[in-house]
């Protein structure tokens, strides 16, 4: 029984191929992650300078928390607490998802480097190949 090597090349390309391909999938779904956690930093952080504002302008400031359909009173310095622990909380997510990301993007050139280093070795070797023969031919 014979095998046939260039199938076995090409099969193995393709095998790294449907990985970069999952790779890429991957890296676009931490990418939409890291924007909402941006998304929802920036929103925390506008609320953050608001509760500033009501520090400095006032130091009978109502702050209300949504909770449900429902409307609660909570405390000025409750709410900056919260908002700075939940800050905290998205910077960490945010660092977590570009570690992530970043770690994809460096597996993703591997694999296209090495996916370029097979191509060129079944393009040398089948250039070999037909010089070989061509020379049993003649």
């Amino acid at each position: 029984m014979t095998t046939n090597i260039g199938a076995q090349a090409a099969e193995a390309v393709n095998e790294k191929l449907l990985e970069r391909q999952k790779l890429e999938q991957e890296m676009y779904a931490h990418h939409q992650d890291l924007q909402k956690l941006i998304s929802q930093r920036n929103e925390n952080e506008m609320v953050k300078t608001e509760l500033e504002i009501c520090e400095t302008e006032s130091s009978d400031a109502t702050i209300y928390k949504e909770v449900g359909p429902v409307l609660l009173k909570n405390d000025l310095s409750d709410a900056t607490d919260t908002v700075a622990k939940r800050l905290e909380f998205i910077s960490g997510e945010i660092k977590k998802t570009e570690g992530l990301i970043s770690k994809k993007e460096s597996r993703y050139e591997e694999l296209g480097k090495a996916i370029q280093e097979m191509q060129n070795a079944m393009q040398k070797a089948a250039v070999e190949a037909a010089k070989a023969a061509a020379q049993q031919a003649a």
